[in-house]
């Protein structure tokens, strides 16, 4: 009679796992990294293209007096009570120090500049015409004269 073989004791005839390596181990930890620093990416591209393309729309509708209320051309005449005139430059003195992207040239030196700047109106299409420029001042220590231009008329 054949014998059977016993199964009862463990004797080692079972396989051992083989370990895993430790790339292994981290490989999902990897994976929800990266997916999540590509959400985060392709979110800050979508949204700077959005920002981007709102602002040149934006400076493509310029505000035009034209187009406001007695009241708001009052308001807007309070808010830029400030005017001067003379011949737009670009600024190329940025230094540390430098205030302003612009400078308007006027009649009597250097004392009698104006430097410009603008949150409204790109002024880069005004250089080299002479202007009339109504705005606010505000004071400086590097520049007699500093101004943020809300409204531009040309001569």
């Amino acid at each position: 009679m054949e014998q059977m073989p016993n199964l009862s004791t463990n004797s080692g005839s079972l396989r051992e796992v083989p370990k895993r390596s430790s790339f292994s181990k981290f490989l999902p930890v990897i994976l929800i990294v990266l997916v999540v620093a590509a959400g985060i990416a392709s979110g800050l591209i979508l949204s700077s293209r959005a920002k981007f393309a709102k602002q040149k729309e934006e400076s493509k509708t310029a505000i035009s007096e034209e187009n406001l209320s007695g009241q708001q051309k009052e308001s807007f005449n309070q808010t830029f009570r400030d005017q001067a005139e003379g011949t737009v430059e670009k600024n190329d003195k940025m230094d540390k120090y430098a205030q302003g992207t612009h400078m308007l040239m006027r009649p009597g030196g250097e004392s009698q500049t104006a430097y410009l700047t603008s949150s409204v109106l790109d002024l880069d299409q005004y250089v080299g015409k002479k202007v009339i420029v109504y705005g606010e001042t505000f004071g400086s220590s590097q520049v007699g004269w500093l101004m943020d231009v809300g409204k531009v008329e040309e001569k």
